[in-house]
């Protein structure tokens, strides 16, 4: 059957498959008509189905109320008249539950006042190194030339920043930089679990001064674009109904990761979908969780014909042990002003006597890798703890049938050793301390009773529990060679934690150059063997620009800590809006 194809519409198509939502059954046959407006997958706007009224006007719409506020501030001291929309109803996002640190060099003020040599060649290279290769030259060369800024940046705005520390890239370089306390200006700092609040408070309390207002609770579903031209507005969800805000001078998209989108998940990696996985948005309530990384941002981008980066690294994976939630707030109604009552404990720690002292079991009782090798190390600069999805810990997991059903299992004695926090464990709370949940704990006086509450068939748990006792009396294990000493699982009470996968901070999103434009996703279409020296002489969509996770070039494995990088991007979307012609 014939059917007629608008440019844009076949873009539109295009652009959601390579977003990672077509699996989501968003894409579809996208054609140049235009349908409802809302979030349920409006195909690219024209200048047709662009709004003949607005209910609001503004110069500059930044959305995302996360390094947002960072692209805000700058656009607004280069004298725009600026909007933050904000779909939480607080402002900070994920940003303000982050660990806080980062990663910059350059000899920043704080290198030079601790005595550190550095200069960008070398900080271009660790960072290069750091993301294998794979992040784009000219984007991450560029955040490196205006790191040093950044940092003196924040610190004008009011962060203490602590002493220089070695950071995350490796070599003898210090680069790692985490905010002090600074009582009165902002709440947290070094030694807190989520400092990233320190930005974000001191970020709120500049847009205060600026008069710049943060709207709560108004969730941008849709971008409108003239055909082939500047954005020129976005389409709002509130708690009034749908609204249309016109921005004269363009659109600054900091919404932020998809790792809570399952759907957009299962687009670019099955495995990490499906029973006991989950995002990193927050505390499971009622079994439901804080929807913070839903992908809003790539959505739209993808419907009016965005370029995207390689996302074939989705995202950090972390196994939690007794624990579904990456974070959390203890109050309710929640304080989001301050640390109090932040829990970031995440089940069991993490540490490698966890893994040596006791034994991971499937769905069916058995042993299914070499514990030890969670703690296996990756080189220097590209992260650790078996998070990367094929390092054979994390590999053997994802190679599991679904529901995984895998179970951390030790006993008494190994408990003990390991200084598991046993009263909390018996009074689980997944929204303080460590975060352990009821439905990830188990504990009993037999084996029998243990299976049972995990779901497990209990002659196939004693029997591998019985392999595994006599190799600890041999010294050898023969299933999977596991380095000894290896603990027997043989006083009882026994316990199990049930592993929970998290994703975490997705890599990569729409392309921008190094003044955070979006690129347009057309130009591959219909140019596609015209070289282009430069990502700065690709074609962009007028008026769109994008940073923090959405819009980051750091590569498909950049390790962490790379906050920096997100507020200096943030700084030339900001800026560069401002700078805009209006329409």
């Amino acid at each position: 059957m014939e059917r007629t194809v608008s440019r844009r519409g076949f873009l539109t198509g295009a652009a959601l498959a390579a977003a990672g939502v077509a699996a989501g059954g968003l894409a579809g046959c996208a054609s140049g008509a235009p349908t409802s407006s809302g979030s349920g997958g409006s195909s690219a706007s024209t200048s047709s189905d662009i709004p003949g009224t607005w209910d609001e006007e503004t110069e500059v719409i930044v959305v995302g109320g996360g390094v947002g506020m960072a692209a805000a501030i700058e656009a607004a001291d280069a004298g725009a008249k600026v909007v933050v929309l904000e779909k939480g109803d607080h402002a900070g996002g994920l940003w303000m539950t982050a660990g806080g640190s980062c990663t910059m060099g350059g000899n920043n003020v704080v290198q030079q006042r601790d005595g550190v040599k550095d200069d960008n060649d070398a900080w271009f290279a660790a960072e290069m190194n750091s993301c294998e290769y794979r992040g784009n030259a000219e984007v991450m060369r560029a955040l490196v030339d205006a790191g040093a800024d950044t940092v003196k940046w924040m610190e004008d705005l009011g962060i203490i920043w602590g002493p220089i520390s070695a950071g995350v890239l490796g070599g003898e370089v210090k680069r790692g930089l985490a905010p002090e306390p600074n009582p009165g200006v902002y709440e947290g700092g070094k030694g807190t679990p989520n400092s990233g609040i320190c930005w974000t408070q001191v970020w709120e309390k500049k847009l205060s001064e600026q008069g710049v207002p943060i709207k709560l609770g108004h969730r941008m579903t849709r971008l409108y674009r003239e055909a082939d031209g500047p954005v020129v507005g976005v389409e709002v969800e509130t708690s009034d109904g749908v609204k249309n805000l016109k921005a004269t001078k363009g659109v600054v998209l900091c919404t932020g990761t998809w790792t809570d989108n399952a759907r957009m998940a299962a687009g670019w990696d099955p495995r990490i979908v499906g029973p006991d996985t989950y995002g990193d948005g927050g505390v499971p309530a009622d079994d439901l969780l804080y929807v913070d990384s839903s992908g809003d941002g790539h959505i739209a981008a993808a419907q009016i014909g965005a370029a995207f980066a390689d996302m074939s690294f989705v995202s950090y994976l972390y196994l939690f042990f007794g624990a579904r939630s990456y974070w959390g707030w203890g109050e309710d109604p929640v304080d989001w002003s301050t640390n109090k009552n932040y829990a970031a404990g995440k089940g069991l720690t993490r540490k490698a006597d966890l893994y040596q002292k006791s034994i991971l079991v499937n769905g069916k009782g058995e042993r299914y890798v070499n514990e030890a090798s969670a703690s296996d190390p990756r080189p220097a600069g590209r992260g650790a703890l078996s998070e990367n999805p094929e390092m054979p810990f994390m590999a053997a997991y994802l190679s599991l049938d679904q529901p995984r059903n895998v179970w951390m299992v030790a006993d008494s004695v190994a408990a003990a050793e390991m200084k598991w926090p046993l009263d909390e464990m018996g009074k689980p709370n997944p929204k303080t301390g460590s975060m352990f949940d009821p439905a990830c704990l188990a504990k009993a006086d037999t084996l029998d009773d243990l299976a049972k509450q995990m779901g497990i068939d209990a002659a196939a748990l004693k029997a591998t529990v019985e392999q595994y006792n006599a190799d600890a009396d041999a010294g050898v294990d023969s299933v999977f060679g596991k380095p000894g000493p290896l603990n027997k699982i043989a006083t009882p009470p026994f316990y199990g934690a049930k592993a929970s996968l998290i994703r975490h901070t997705q890599r990569n999103g729409v392309r921008v150059n190094t003044k955070s434009q979006v690129l347009d996703g057309w130009s591959a279409i219909e140019n596609p063997l015209e070289p282009v020296a430069s990502i700065d002489d690709e074609p962009v969509i007028p008026h769109l620009y994008a940073a923090g996770e959405l819009g980051n070039a750091l590569g498909w494995r950049r390790v962490h800590n790379s906050l920096g990088h997100y507020a200096t991007a943030a700084r030339w979307a900001g800026a560069n809006a401002a700078k805009a012609t209006a329409v």
